[in-house]
Order: C-alpha cells, then structure tokens, then sequence
C-alpha cells in the first residue's frame, strides 16, 4: 500500500523532519507527496538551530529579507552565507550544511594578541580587509598584520553555550602569510581547553608555514616533502576555499546545556625560540562541528 495516499501531508513532514538535512533531500526525490513534504516550512524549521531567529536579528544583515525565505531556503543561505554577529559584528554565524549544527568565527579584533591591541603598531597594525590587493577577501572588516614581534601569543575565548549542545568541534586559526614572511620555519604551539578543566590542552606543534627553507641552499621545500617530513611532528595547513590558510588547533566535546563547560580558551603561541617573526596576517579563530569517526 502506498502510504502516501493515506497519510496527511503534514504527517509525512513530521516523520522526515526527525531525519537529517541529507535525508530530507533524498526523499524528497522519492514521489510528488515527499517532495512536497520534505520542502516544507515544518521540515527545515526543525534542521535550523531553536535559536535561529535570535540570532538572525541580532545581525547586521537585514533580517527581514531572511525571514522572507523559505525556511529551506534560509538554511541553505545561512550555510553557504556567513553572517556577521556580536559586538560590533566581531563574530560570524553560519550552519554546517549536513548536520545543521552551528559554526562560529571569531574575528582579529575579538582575539587577545600580545602586542596588538593597537597602540604598538610597530609590532601589529590593523589593516582594512579591501586595502589590501594581495588578501584573501575577509567577512570581516579589519585584519591583524604582524609586522615584527619575538614573543608570539594569540588566545581565542568563546562560551560554550552559544555553540550547537552535544556536538563535538574543532577550533582553526585562520591566517594568511604574506610574500616575504619570516621567522616561521620552527612549529608553533597550539591547544585548547575548557575553561572549568583542571589541567590545559596538551600543546601540540603546528606548522604556519607551508614553506621551509633547509640545508646550505636555501632549497625550498614542497608542502608534500614538509608532510613527509613533519607529519608525525605537527599539524599542516591547508588552504581553503576562499584562500585564507587554516590549520587545526584542537577538537573539544561540547555537551548539554546543563554540563556549564563556560568557555573554551584557544591559544596559539610561540614564545620558547623568540625568534624575529614577520608577515602574518589573523583572520580570526573559526569553531565548526567535525565528523564523528
């Protein structure tokens, strides 16, 4: 018997919307009646995060021309979108398109760099993200160029509560390395912890670099070689989509809303070799739900 002649419409809604985003897309390629269902308002409000619409008037954007989307609509938008948030629209928001869950990004300015709060710009400056011809485009407006410090250490701090409950995440430095960069052929450390743990993340090491310099000809090595070489030693970059470099941090569980982790602290530092370091540019430190293996 065919089902879809004697449920309701709204009742097969019902049924798909405790699937998943993926789910709904297939089915709604199974008959009229699913397709119909699977497109529904009832389907997509349940992927979008319960605190979608606080979120969305909180932004910059113009959230009555996102309230006039479909909600299917809206969260493909909000995937493919990010939107800007928070004080003085210093984090980004958007929505891991298979899961739904949330994605943060916390920009430059929302980051505690050493030095570079601004009244050092012999050390940081902060530079318009559309000044610079040579940049990857920033969803933010401002970025931090490091033009010469010793003493390296960038921290990143967000509540937990804000984040999708239940979801484990991985924090990435999002960075860019300007023509003439130095000082980066030693790893950087990096970690991650939550705030009411006892003991910190363990510090691993990570490669800014993509490019090392070694033996007496100043012979450039390729990223495959730098894997070859480093991968039991380090993290590597990767470059992303939009052109900025990032590289992983750490993973954290994020639990119920009533585990109270408070907040994650992410640091990247190098503060052991203090060697002279120049050309990189913060983008920010983005939070996005990784895969369970």
């Amino acid at each position: 018997m065919d089902i879809t002649r004697t449920l309701p419409e709204e009742c097969i809604a019902k049924i798909i919307s405790g699937t998943s985003p993926r789910d709904a897309c297939r089915l709604s390629l199974v008959s009229r009646a699913f397709g119909a269902a699977a497109t529904s308002n009832l389907v997509w409000e349940r992927f979008l995060p319960p605190d979608y619409q606080e979120i969305i008037s909180s932004s910059s954007s113009s959230s009555a021309s996102l309230n006039m989307l479909t909600k299917k609509n809206l969260y493909f938008h909000l995937c493919d979108n990010p939107i800007l948030i928070g004080n003085s629209n210093n984090m980004s928001f958007q929505i891991d398109k298979l899961s739904g869950k949330k994605c943060l990004m916390l920009a430059a300015r929302e980051l505690s760099i050493i030095w570079g709060a601004g009244d050092t710009p012999y050390y940081w400056n902060w530079i318009s993200s559309t000044q610079s011809p040579v940049l990857p485009k920033s969803r933010f407006s401002e970025v931090a160029h490091l033009r010469s410090v010793c003493w390296l250490e960038i921290k990143g701090r967000i509540e937990t509560k804000i984040l999708s409950p239940k979801t484990k995440y991985g924090a990435y430095f999002i960075y860019s390395m300007e023509n003439g960069c130095y000082g980066f052929q030693t790893p950087v450390k990096v970690s991650i912890r939550l705030e009411n743990e006892v003991e910190g993340g363990d510090a691993i090491n990570a490669y800014l670099n993509p490019r090392i310099w070694s033996g007496t000809h100043d012979q450039q090595q390729s990223n495959e070689e730098l894997l070859q070489i480093n991968q039991q030693d380090g993290r590597l970059p990767i470059r992303r989509e939009d052109m900025w470099m990032e590289i992983e941090i750490g993973e954290f569980f994020n639990g119920s809303q009533v585990d109270n982790h408070g907040a994650v602290e992410m640091c990247l530092k190098e503060v052991q070799v203090l060697n002279g370091k120049s050309g990189l540019v913060v983008h920010g430190i983005e939070l996005r739900p990784k895969e369970e293996s």
